[in-house]
């Protein structure tokens, strides 16, 4: 039986950027019909457009998870319960298909699977849609 993939909707053209901007299609090696986009940020029910969110302090996806720290815009408007829910409902699409694979979007505060944002700082991190996708077995692919 052919698995379903997950694949950051952004990275497929669609319009879900926090700034709206289309991104060119990314080559995911996997047949487009097994494929299922996904945003996160969306499904946390935040809007399209939205100012930048990032990790404040020095937490990143997995110790939101265990409760530790916050996700701000840049306003200092916290959006932590929409990440996790977000995360939460992408977990729920991937148990409810069978995927076991993810290709993310690196450097999302949602979907960044080795680097994410610290105001304007990158740093070493993983979002917290990827942390709750990884804890859960699911191979997290990071794509640019």
């Amino acid at each position: 039986m052919r698995e379903a993939v997950l694949v950051s909707a952004c990275l497929l053209g669609h319009r879900c950027r926090y700034n709206a901007e289309v991104l060119a299609p990314r080559e995911i090696p996997v047949d487009p019909e097994l494929i299922v986009p996904v945003c996160p940020e969306e499904m946390g029910g935040l809007p399209t457009p939205r100012s930048p969110s990032f990790f404040e302090d020095e937490q990143t996806g997995e110790e939101i998870l265990s409760g530790q720290g916050r996700i701000v815009s840049e306003e200092g408007e916290d959006r932590t319960e929409a990440f996790l829910e977000g995360a939460r409902k992408t977990l729920e699409i991937a148990q409810q298909l069978g995927a076991r694979k993810a290709f993310l979007k690196e450097r999302s505060p949602s979907c960044g699977c080795n680097e994410v944002y610290m105001g304007d700082t990158r740093v070493p991190g993983i979002g917290v849609t990827a942390a709750l996708l990884r804890r859960e077995g699911i191979e997290i692919i990071p794509v640019d």
